[in-house]
């Protein structure tokens, strides 16, 4: 009981921090927004430590089974690149420090899929026009989303950018940098990333 009290006296000091209270003001801004994203999806596996970037509640659909680890990072856009969807679908596994950055673009995961730990998905591309600085040109039109089938497989630290398909079943290496579609069973890896197989 003792203990108890002092950690309460030792809370009620800390709350002559104001940097504190705006921090935990916003914190439980964010569970309240985790809240409502399990509340809309069957048996989602939300971790409450997402990061979620620009979140806005028609932009995001996730259906049932589907887990998000530790540390991911849910990035919708902003006004000067545009703003994204993100679609994730049943039975999804996404695990820790994932990337999805969907900001001019769509980034549509299909079922099943295994998304392995720290992978970027990147739905759009700055423009390169020379003579204007790069972080002030908008997205490109020619390349944009990306869309996982069923049952794909990324392994750790897959980079998939803007305009990609990667068809249903198929498997990427780890570290792989995906610049192309790649078809149905077939099994990808390297930078850029080439097929070396197929599932049999």
């Amino acid at each position: 009981m003792l203990k108890a009290l002092k950690n309460v006296a030792r809370g009620l000091r800390l709350l002559r921090h104001p940097e504190l209270i705006a921090d935990l003001g916003s914190r439980q801004s964010h569970l309240n927004i985790i809240h409502e994203i399990r509340s809309k999806a069957i048996n989602l596996r939300l971790s409450s430590d997402i990061v979620l970037n620009h979140y806005q509640p028609d932009a995001l659909q996730i259906h049932e089974d589907v887990s998000i680890g530790y540390g991911c990072v849910l990035s919708f856009g902003d006004l000067h690149n545009g703003y994204g969807k993100i679609s994730i679908g049943p039975q999804t596994w996404l695990g820790p420090y994932n990337n999805l950055r969907s900001g001019g673009g769509e980034i549509k995961i299909g079922s099943g899929c295994l998304i392995s730990q720290f992978c970027t998905l990147v739905a759009s591309h700055h423009s390169t026009v020379k003579g204007q600085w790069i972080r002030n040109q908008p997205p490109t039109a020619e390349k944009r989303d990306v869309v996982l089938g069923d049952d794909v497989w990324l392994g750790a630290g897959v980079t998939v950018t803007a305009g990609v398909q990667i068809r249903t079943g198929a498997v990427i290496g780890a570290g792989a940098v995906v610049v192309s579609d790649v078809p149905a069973e077939e099994i990808w890896a390297g930078v850029p990333a080439r097929k070396i197989g197929v599932r049999q």
